[in-house]
């Protein structure tokens, strides 16, 4: 609609020259006859104004509603990405095509109403400017097009350019974040600092605007370029075309009334060009980083599980990859979890215990081997249901603002929040949790507030207790697991701490990505992984 009304307000446009033209010859040949012409010029003017007013408004709620669906459509593929395509593409690329590629192709889309009402004002010019004269109106076309021709010729030498600061710009986010992430390590070393400011963020930030101005330099040199040769014709068209052939002082009047206002329409189509080719770059970034070419998951169903018997992996392995070489592999892996269980993973740092904790909760898919839910294995058709039964708390978890997906109980909210002592960490009316100024162990105790109230059979613990002060360290071990089980929930901690083995039913040990040992029973076992951890540990420190 709003190309519609936007090639209606060109016409309209356009015939006010037409009407100044008229006037004009008229006032020479009969300066009387004019009645009609005031009244007729009054209506064009209050209809372009309509006309350009409501278009306008139509293009505003287009360009936001273009913008909301693109940032809708490419969170959602985001969303059902597998997961080590999104951390083999990076945070910081991700965030650089959420807030700039979409930013680019909307801008695009956008104009692009305009752009088709600047067209059908130039049809209908170029159609007046043939009735006047044709050999005139084939002229101006070939000026025209030569002066298109450059412009886009200027378009392919600035892409190189302007492709080049695409790539530089993630490279700049990515700088920024860390920035942002490591603020207290930079402050407290002021060599640090300075090394990043200077030979890391300035420099990648100098490449991408040397490249931006380069590119746009060249398609602004292009653009004025292009845009001369109209002139360039009127010049021809006042100065050599009488020298030629016979043409009327009215025809050359209208020819420089009409060009002159055809300027500006094909100036807005010359100027959307560079927008139209800073999208095709985003899009093509976007086609590049995966995401509009994976296969989504499979969403699981409205009915999420709330119970299980067990879970068995059998011969599992999965191997970390980076540029096609292998960097690490964990498996093969035999392991059962059976419901009401806790089950405790040791191990040395790098021994694969997340790994591990994300190929069960079936965020990693494992590249050999099978896992079996209730004796159901788990396959692309019910994974993301798998994935229902599990509530967990990573190192690198995320903390939202606020319960999501939970139905708020004030009595097991306040039952949580005083466990462990986080009262004045959340609002007990809406459940919003308050992030300001929180340490990592009040972080992970927020995060496990989350998991409690969201309920599932099966909790997992990455490390939870490292960063606790002393006594929520016990209150871990000794009140929170213990009541979790009691409550007929499946506990996986990864911990390193030994002395509290003797509280799992099970503990397993990783080394290099091998299972060490799964006994069955806790209490003798836990002795012999242990002293078999001493010696192990002992052994490749001697090393």
């Amino acid at each position: 609609m709003s190309a519609v009304l936007g090639a209606i307000s060109g016409v309209a446009s356009l015939t006010l020259i037409t009407l100044i033209h008229l006037a004009l010859t008229r006032s020479a040949e009969s300066p009387g006859d004019q009645g009609w012409l005031p009244l007729a010029f009054a209506g064009a003017c209050f209809f372009v104004l309509f006309t350009q007013v409501t278009s306008n408004v139509v293009l505003v709620r287009l360009s936001q509603a273009t913008a909301a669906r693109l940032r809708y459509e490419l969170c959602s593929k985001i969303i059902v990405a597998p997961l080590p395509t999104l951390e083999s593409v990076g945070q910081y690329r991700l965030l650089a095509t959420l807030n700039n590629d979409v930013g680019s192709i909307t801008a695009a889309l956008a104009s692009f109403p305009s752009v088709c009402a600047n067209a059908m004002v130039l049809v209908c010019g170029l159609i007046y400017l043939a009735t006047l004269s044709l050999p005139l109106a084939a002229g101006t076309i070939l000026m025209a097009a030569l002066g298109v021709a450059m412009f886009l010729g200027g378009l392919r030498i600035a892409d190189k350019s302007l492709r080049q600061a695409r790539e530089d710009q993630d490279e700049v986010v990515k700088q920024l974040r860390a920035m942002v992430h490591g603020i207290k390590e930079l402050k407290g070393n002021t060599t640090r600092c300075l090394d990043f400011v200077y030979e890391v963020l300035l420099p990648a930030d100098s490449r991408m605007r040397h490249s931006l101005i380069r590119g746009q330099s060249i398609q602004g040199f292009s653009h004025s370029w292009g845009r001369l040769f109209l002139f360039i014709g009127i010049g021809l068209l006042l100065f050599v075309w009488p020298r030629l052939a016979t043409v009327s002082t009215a025809t050359l009047t209208g020819y420089t009334l009409t060009i002159l206002y055809l300027t500006y329409p094909l100036d807005g189509i010359l100027g959307w060009l560079p927008a139209y080719h800073s999208a095709s770059i985003s899009i093509n970034k976007i086609e590049a980083l995966g995401l509009m070419i994976d296969q989504p998951e499979r969403q699981s169903s409205a009915a999420l599980p709330n119970r299980f018997r067990s879970i068995h992996l059998q011969d599992i392995t999965y191997q970390h990859q980076s540029h096609g070489e292998l960097n690490f592999e964990l498996g093969p892996i035999d392991l059962q979890l059976k419901a009401g269980e806790v089950t405790f993973i040791a191990g040395g740092n790098g021994s694969g215990k997340t790994t591990l904790a994300k190929v069960l909760t079936g965020l990693y898919l494992p590249a050999t081997g099978s896992i079996t839910w209730d004796g159901r294995e788990i396959s692309d058709r019910n994974r993301n249901d798998f994935r229902q039964l599990f509530s967990t708390v990573f190192v690198e978890g995320h903390l939202f603002d606020r319960l999501l997906g939970i139905e708020l109980q004030q009595d097991r909210l306040q039952h949580w929040t005083k466990l462990l002592g986080i009262e004045d960490k959340v609002d007990l009316e809406t459940g919003r949790l308050h992030q300001h100024k929180l340490s990592r162990g009040q972080h992970k105790r927020l995060a496990l507030l989350v998991a409690a109230l969201d309920d599932r059979p099966i909790f997992v613990f990455d490390e939870w207790a490292a960063e606790q002060d002393p006594g929520f360290k016990q209150t871990f071990y000794h009140e929170i697991v213990p009541e979790l089980k009691r409550c007929g929930k499946t506990v996986l901690a990864i911990t390193h701490d030994d002395r509290f083995f003797d509280l799992a039913d099970q503990v397993v040990k990783l080394v290099d990505g091998k299972l060490l040992e799964t006994p069955s029973e806790n209490t003798p076992a836990n002795q012999d992984i242990r002293q078999l951890s001493l010696h192990t540990e002992t052994s490749r420190r001697a090393a």
